[in-house]
């Protein structure tokens, strides 16, 4: 069938002919299937995991996927390279270098995104398992029951440049009244009563990208309201669904609705409530972690015994599976709001098909020997920008080197095509055009970001937000996104003009 096809492409469409578009499309099409595919059957959630594992697979599919890539991409240039419409002064149109630019991109583009969509099939799967408002509804769920299971609590600020101020000039102040402002600071206040900081009212809860710290906080003080206002029906319907939550994914608790609400309702200072455990063991026991005074074993609601392993483990007493719930969905929670795939994420299989592509044309365009001496030439103009921004000690050395020896290649380019000349060394310097491009607008944002630093940093101000350059730099560093877009568009429509420039160039005599 492709041998068909082939042949009327040669004889009607001799571009597609000669960039195999047809046969390589449809290839990088399934391999790029194959990969999305692969993502999305192999990337189930396992209620059971609690950690990322040691051996990643993500990784020995990106070695696979460059292998895989590499080895068609030469298959298809051996081939693509055999014939030359341009070297061979056939026919063409005046956008016939656009055109081929174009093909070469986009089959560039099939070569470098083949883990872009095995990540966009990873995070697919974890979108199906619920829908968003129902995801959000079960996140509410854990958020909340989080507070009641052993974790972190809430920091509370204190005036402690007061405390060490007083006790700096403690030969005029009553040692106990430092003693007492020390120990206030163990306590907070919460509707006008005072609270331990280990109280279970100061506890946090594990929150999920798919909430903000607004709806956290409000999370937090409806549960704190529960507990002093003793509203146990809510409480007891929260503890209720969680652990329905916990029966639907097969995990285990050792605890129903009923008796965690005992455990946890040290009404009405709630100091001595019993710690709920967020997963059967907690950590491995070593003795001499203990040995601080400062740390002080909890023997009411942890025990010592020995796991299967003949390890010796801390145990919690009481437990629900916390730590299986929080980590599962919190990866469901990130492919719904924050997911890795995106536009932004895009850019990255673009930026690489977008060299590899100029790459290819301008070997296509020029000859392998302008080639090797352009990749020289860019190689030493690196290392002498590099040598030069070092000597100097200046952040825009290299930007304006980069930007200065762009528009030296530029004039002679175009001075070659526009007066006529024997190519000579152009081929080179067309290459060197072709390959500092892409670089023009991205140095552009570093040398103008630079200076917009310098500037505000030089102001001694406390104010940043008022200063114009510092507006500036961080409306800079909020669009990067769209600048690196905006570039990838300009250059195409430079590529699109220069195109009938080159192909002018390639009719000029060698010498």
């Amino acid at each position: 069938m492709f041998k068909s096809i082939q042949q009327r492409l040669l004889l009607r469409y001799p571009l597609l002919w000669n960039t195999k578009i047809v046969p390589l499309g449809a290839l990088l099409l399934a391999l790029n299937l194959c990969f999305f595919i692969l993502g999305f059957a192999i990337n189930g959630i396992s209620f059971e995991d609690t950690h990322r594992n040691f051996f990643d697979f993500d990784a020995t599919l990106v070695l696979l996927s460059i292998v895989i890539s590499l080895l068609v991409l030469i298959l298809w240039l051996v081939n693509y390279f055999k014939n030359n419409l341009l070297k061979s002064f056939y026919p063409t149109t005046k956008y016939h270098v656009f055109k081929e630019w174009g093909l070469i991109f986009l089959l560039c583009f099939g070569l470098t995104s083949p883990i872009f969509w095995y990540n966009l099939g990873k995070e697919t799967r974890y979108r199906s398992y619920f829908s968003r408002e129902e995801l959000e509804k079960r996140c509410a769920t854990l958020r909340a029951g989080s507070f009641f299971v052993d974790g972190s609590y809430t920091y509370h600020e204190t005036d402690e440049a007061v405390v060490v101020e007083e006790a700096l000039v403690a030969d005029t102040v009553e040692v106990d009244s430092v003693e007492t402002n020390i120990e206030a600071q163990n306590y907070f206040m919460y509707r006008g009563k005072k609270y331990k900081k280990t109280s279970l009212l100061n506890k946090n809860v594990n929150s999920y990208t798919i909430f903000d710290e607004k709806s956290d906080s409000l999370a937090i003080e409806k549960l704190k309201l529960w507990l002093v206002t003793q509203q146990k029906d809510s409480l007891k319907k929260l503890f209720t669904d969680y652990l329905k939550i916990v029966k639907e994914h097969q995990l285990e608790a050792n605890i129903n609705a009923d008796e965690w609400l005992t455990l946890i309702n040290d009404y009405p200072l709630f100091e001595k409530s019993h710690t709920i455990g967020p997963r059967l063991t907690n950590d491995e026991y070593y003795p001499t972690m203990y040995n601080n005074q400062t740390v002080v074993r909890d023997t009411i609601d942890r025990y010592i015994a020995r796991d299967k392993t003949g390890t010796e483990q801390e145990f919690y007493k009481y437990y629900v599976p916390e730590k299986h719930l929080n980590f599962n969905y919190d990866r469901m929670a990130d492919a719904h709001e924050d997911p890795d795939i995106n536009l932004e994420t895009l850019i990255i299989p673009v930026y690489f098909a977008l060299g590899l592509s100029l790459l290819i044309l301008s070997f296509r365009v020029t000859s392998g020997r302008s080639w090797l001496i352009g990749l020289i030439a860019v190689i030493i103009l690196n290392i002498v920008l590099g040598i030069c921004s070092v000597i100097i000690s200046s952040s825009y050395t290299y930007g304006i080197g980069y930007c200065i020896v762009f528009v030296i290649v530029s004039v002679l380019f175009f001075n070659t095509v526009g007066q006529n000349r024997t190519k000579g060394y152009s081929g080179v310097v067309l290459n060197l055009f072709l390959w500092l491009l892409p670089g023009v607008i991205p140095i552009f944002y570093l040398l103008i970001h630079s200076y917009l630093t310098l500037q505000y940093n030089a102001i001694n101000s406390v104010n940043l937000h008022n200063l114009k350059h510092y507006k500036y730099a961080q409306w800079m560093e909020n669009h990067v996104f769209e600048i690196n877009w905006m570039n990838i568009f300009l250059l195409s429509l430079v590529l699109f003009f220069i195109g009938k420039k080159i192909r002018l160039w390639r009719g000029i005599a060698e010498a």
